[in-house]
């Protein structure tokens, strides 16, 4: 029974966009909205959330996967910054023995020994220097 339903759902998705970055972040702005939702239940919210999900489910099930891989790749180039950003700041929680700095000519990511104090700092790709504490 339960193999017959998964061969059928597979079946039913060949063809099909699935999932990818900007239906997990579309999934997580529904996450925020529905425990707020909990708390204020305001019907805005309520159609805030009913449109996220139509659009989370209508690009999933989307045959016209072109189209769709085309607009996960404009989001992810719009939000590449921040992803940057939060990257070296969990890289900087993780490591202890090493600091992660973005360099600020190129955005290259420069990883350098953590306990020297202040260092110059040459960047492997682009030999732009800029000072930073280790």
């Amino acid at each position: 029974m339960l193999r017959q339903l998964r061969n059928d759902l597979t079946r039913f998705m060949i063809g099909r966009y699935g999932n990818d970055a900007l239906n997990n972040f579309i999934f997580g702005i529904l996450l925020i909205i529905f425990i707020v939702q909990l708390f204020y239940g305001h019907l805005i919210l309520q159609w805030i959330y009913a449109i996220l999900v139509v659009i989370m489910l209508f690009r999933a099930l989307s045959k016209r996967r072109a189209k769709r891989s085309n607009e996960n790749r404009i989001y992810l180039k719009l939000t590449r910054p921040l992803r940057s950003k939060v990257k070296i700041i969990y890289l900087n929680l993780t490591d202890k023995g090493h600091r992660y700095y973005i360099c600020p000519q190129c955005n290259a990511k420069v990883r350098i020994p953590s306990g020297h104090g202040k260092v110059a700092v040459t960047c492997p790709h682009c030999r732009h220097e800029f000072t930073k504490r280790s």
